[in-house]
Formats: structure tokens, C-alpha cells, sequence
């Protein structure tokens, strides 16, 4: 039976994430987080340290936390216990010099404040508001000069509207013009939508688990159920790409605008 911390490593690669990636993102160091995925307690710094340094970690993978971080603890009180850390901590402390303590104090500060200038950045930002204008109907013009106008416009688009339903369960990570606006796990029957002015990335844990639109059109599947897809980028130049067949470039823009899928 795998350990919790080889259940952690199992779920971090089927994502296809490293642990360089969470380190950088979560600015834990990496030799921390290899302990929480070898069961190796001793090595951590202790205290609420442990408990955010897991939490970080879950949330960068989009797993419960709760039942995970009461087993976490359950195992690393036993493991303090067994080995006789806390009372070989409580003997030896009063033979540390003044000087060691205020420099583990200063350390342990600068971490506390690094943690928290970490949650600053990775709280969520609040979804852009989108804005829709007003269609004011254009005045009668012949026919020939109104179909010029309709194809001058209807490509490349101005913005790239995405808008996805999901129907299995998913992890998703989407970046909207470089802004993380989605992190984590959904289910059947949530939906997502954002508007990006230059381009979209998205990584997906589980590529056949949704379906969407790309400015009112179908997109293309992005892979079979289960596959884990990362780095599609989707521009204002390769938008139509990610459109199914049946949705030509040249009728684009004249069935975004009456809500035509």
C-alpha cells in the first residue's frame, strides 16, 4: 500500500507537473517538497511551516486539502513521537546561545514573510467585467458595400471570447493575457467564460472532460478523456485553428455578431 506521500507523487504526475514547477510558482524550496513526497518529517522546518507548505502544495495540484492535511498531521505528531524529537528539543534548549536563537528567530521571520507575500500574489484577482456595447443598426447601404464591409472585419477578430462547459471531472489552469483566471478541479455541469485582447493558455489534466466555444463557434476537442494537454495557446492569429469545420473563416464575424454558433 503507497504511503501518502508516494499517493501525492502519483497525482502530481498524472497531472504532468514537477516539483521545479510547483517550487517556482509556490517559491517552496525543493528540497522541501521532496520531503513531503518521501514521508521524510524530520526534514521540514516544523511547525505551521509544514501544514502551509502542504497546503500550497495542494492547491498548486487542485486536491482536497482537508482529509489530506488531518493524515499529514496525524503522521508527523507520530513521527516526532517515535523518534523523541520533542524531548531531545525541550533538553537542549537551554544550552543554545542568545545569538543562535535570535538568528533562528530572524529566520524564521523572513520565511513567515515570504509566505505571506506568496499568498498576496497568488490570491485570486478578480474576473474582468465585460462589457457589451450596444448594436445600432446601420444605415440601408447596396448590398455589394455592405457584404465588402462584413468580410474586411471578419478576420482576425479583435478578441477571443471563450466560454467552456464541463462534463467530466477536470483539472484546469487557464491564463488570460499572462493572468492566472482559473486554477483547479471542476465537475460536471460547472461552466467557465473570459475574454482575453491578446491570448489564452490552458493546461488541462483531463483534455476530453469539457466542451467550448471560441467567440460563439465550436472548438475542436482538445484530446481524448484522461489525457493530461498542456500549453495550448490560443492567439488572435491561430484562433480559427481551434475551430471545427463546419464554422469557415469567411462567415465568422457575421455569425459571431447574431449569436449564430
Amino acid at each position: 500500500m503507497a504511503s501518502l506521500g508516494q499517493e501525492l507523487k502519483q497525482e502530481r504526475e498524472k497531472r504532468g507537473i514537477s516539483l521545479e514547477e510547483i517550487s517556482r510558482v509556490t517559491r517552496i524550496s525543493l528540497r522541501f517538497l521532496q520531503a513531503i513526497e518521501n514521508d521524510n518529517f524530520e526534514a521540514l522546518p516544523g511547525g505551521f511551516f509544514n501544514k502551509a507548505f502542504l497546503r500550497a502544495y495542494l492547491n498548486y495540484l487542485g486536491l482536497e486539502e482537508k482529509a489530506i492535511l488531518a493524515r499529514y498531521q496525524n503522521l508527523w505528531q507520530r513521527s516526532e513521537i517515535f523518534s523523541g524529537r520533542k524531548g531531545v528539543e525541550r533538553e537542549g534548549a537551554v544550552k543554545f546561545f542568545p545569538w543562535v536563537k535570535i538568528v533562528s528567530l530572524i529566520f524564521f521571520l523572513a520565511i513567515a514573510l515570504g509566505f505571506l507575500f506568496l499568498l498576496f500574489q497568488l490570491r485570486p484577482k478578480p474576473e474582468p467585467t465585460i462589457t457589451r456595447a450596444t448594436i445600432v443598426e446601420p444605415a440601408i447601404l447596396p448590398s455589394e458595400v455592405v457584404e465588402k464591409k462584413e468580410e474586411k472585419k471578419a478576420f482576425p477578430p479583435d478578441e477571443i471570447n471563450l466560454k467552456i462547459d464541463f462534463i467530466e471531472r477536470t483539472w484546469i489552469q487557464v491564463y488570460v493575457d499572462g493572468s492566472l483566471k482559473l486554477d483547479g478541479i471542476k465537475h460536471p455541469g460547472d461552466t467557465f467564460e473570459a475574454t482575453a485582447r491578446q491570448e489564452m493558455l490552458i493546461h488541462l489534466g483531463n483534455a476530453g472532460g469539457l466542451k467550448y466555444t471560441l467567440n460563439g463557434f465550436r472548438g475542436k476537442r482538445f484530446g481524448r478523456s484522461g489525457a493530461v494537454v498542456k500549453n495550448i495557446r490560443i492567439t488572435l492569429e491561430n484562433l480559427k485553428d481551434f475551430l471545427e469545420e463546419e464554422s469557415p473563416p469567411d462567415s465568422f464575424h457575421r455569425n459571431s455578431e447574431s449569436g449564430q454558433p
